[in-house]
């Protein structure tokens, strides 16, 4: 069970704010180290903000090399049982297609011999081909990585949790951060279950860092854009297939067990709330620019629509972690970078090289 909201600490050596995927795998990272962490978060249970309606989709490639380099060890993680509180790999290693122009081949082909040769697994090429792993190429190039796929982000949330609080975090649930302010040259952080005094405090709390709490706010603006996804049902004879994005358009799928697809491509309403209703023109045009992928899609049955909203903000410039943190303002008060949608393949890589420089900084100023 959760620790009650009067079970939080006076203080920690760090303080985390959120139990995204993200804020729990810092927790993890940072527990590990032994260093004393009290995880804050608003809801009443863990990945039940943009985590939960990730679609959870992993890949070791992206063509953005700094996303790349934490998704590729990153990968490694969710492929290794030994790294899973329940003895098990969270991915679910379906595949996982990368369509891109056909300009892009020589870019592609270099980038699996490097996945390859850094995870000894069998990335390679498709070209000049109708289709790859289920997925109507419509004249793209594609990225094959047979050993990716999908994991489902609140398991993993949980999991981290788990061996966060194992190694001895304090995880709260209901408790709602108020202010985060400087005191003495460290912070505290208000809540409205009292004050924790901290070394250092990270904000992980993804769209929400758009309108933060005093405090809270990054030095560069994050916004807030509306992600939306539906789940149709998959019927014989329509095949299995990997995940998917085509870089062309945004398009992008991904098998829900063995009988459903979720499908989304981008939704451009920029300062979205979380909790807006969804859209059915941007479903059914959804629908219509997948079919070119998936033939099947055109006799489907539409299951569910769900919209959530995901934070979007430049890389975070200078101090620890540059790329990943940014400053608030408060000395020692971090927050991390909104990720465009990225968050669930980076997160166990950007987890441990946030909690590197969390430790650096929380220990500044001793000997």
């Amino acid at each position: 069970m959760p620790p009650r909201s009067t079970d939080l600490p006076a203080s920690a050596d760090v303080v985390v704010v959120g139990a995204g995927i993200t804020g729990a795998s810092l927790a993890h990272h940072l527990a590990r180290r032994g260093v004393s962490v009290v995880v804050i978060e608003q809801s009443p249970q863990s990945g039940t903000g943009a985590t939960g309606r990730s679609g959870g989709m992993v890949r070791a490639y992206d063509p953005d090399p700094a996303i790349g380099e934490l998704a590729l060890p990153s990968l490694a993680t969710y492929r290794d049982p030994g790294s899973w509180a329940s003895g098990q790999a969270p991915l679910h290693a379906v595949g996982a297609v990368t369509a891109a122009h056909p300009d892009q081949g020589p870019a592609l082909r270099e980038a699996a011999g490097q996945l390859n040769g850094a995870l000894g697994t069998s990335a390679h090429v498709v070209a000049e081909c109708d289709e790859a792993a289920g997925i109507r190429l419509a004249g793209g190039v594609a990225l094959v990585e047979p050993e990716a796929g999908w994991v489902a982000p609140a398991e993993v949330t949980a999991d981290w949790l788990v061996q966060a609080r194992a190694d001895g975090a304090v995880v709260c649930h209901g408790v709602r951060v108020r202010a985060v302010e400087a005191r003495g040259g460290r912070p505290a952080v208000r809540t409205d279950a009292g004050v924790v005094s901290a070394r250092a405090v990270v904000a992980a709390v993804g769209p929400w860092a758009a309108d933060p709490v005093p405090g809270l706010r990054p030095a560069s603006p994050v916004r807030s854009r509306s992600i939306q996804v539906s789940v149709v049902e998959r019927r014989p004879p329509a095949p299995a297939h990997a995940t998917f994005v085509d870089l062309r358009t945004g398009l992008y799928a991904k098998p829900v067990g063995a009988d459903r697809t979720l499908i989304g491509m981008p939704h451009l309403v920029w300062d979205s709330p979380f909790d807006a209703q969804p859209d059915p023109a941007h479903a059914q045009a959804t629908v219509s620019a997948l079919t070119a992928h998936f033939p099947w899609l055109t006799t489907a049955v539409h299951l569910s629509t769900v919209r959530a909203a995901d934070a979007y903000g430049s890389p975070g410039v200078g101090g620890p972690a540059s790329g990943l943190l940014e400053g608030t303002g408060v000395p020692h008060v971090w927050s991390v970078r909104g990720w465009n949608g990225s968050g669930v393949k980076t997160a166990p890589e950007a987890g441990r090289r946030i909690a590197d420089a969390c430790v650096a900084d929380a220990f500044s100023d001793v000997a």
